[in-house]
């Protein structure tokens, strides 16, 4: 009789020890699960947070390259405007060089004739 409640005590602390290891390896495979997700989770933020930087990113060089396009713009506004104001002055004073050699011309040409 005192084999059998030996055996049995001793069946009794095996079958403990392996709930025990069956209830560590839950508890490690809980663990494990919880820090694969947490990982996954931090995966995705940090992939957004990369999303989100290169979405700024882009916006930031559109609006730079948009505005370099308007400043280009208003240069070559500028520089139209500085040409066609030359032009004028230049058609103004040709004009104005005309007019007076027609003039003298015409002078010549009275004084030619009562000669």
């Amino acid at each position: 009789m005192k084999a059998i409640f030996k055996s049995l005590f001793v069946a009794a602390a095996v079958t403990f020890s392996a709930a025990s290891c069956t209830q560590e390896g839950k508890e490690n495979a809980d663990a494990a699960a919880a820090n694969t997700e947490a990982a996954a989770e931090n995966a995705g933020d940090a992939a957004a947070a990369e999303a989100n930087n290169a979405a700024n990113t882009t916006e930031a060089a559109a609006e730079n390259a948009g505005q370099a396009i308007e400043n280009t713009a208003d240069k070559a506004a500028a520089k139209t405007e500085a040409a066609t104001d030359k032009a004028a002055a230049e058609t103004k004073e040709a004009a104005a060089n005309a007019a007076a050699a027609t003039e003298k011309a015409a002078g010549d040409a009275k004084a030619e004739l009562k000669n």
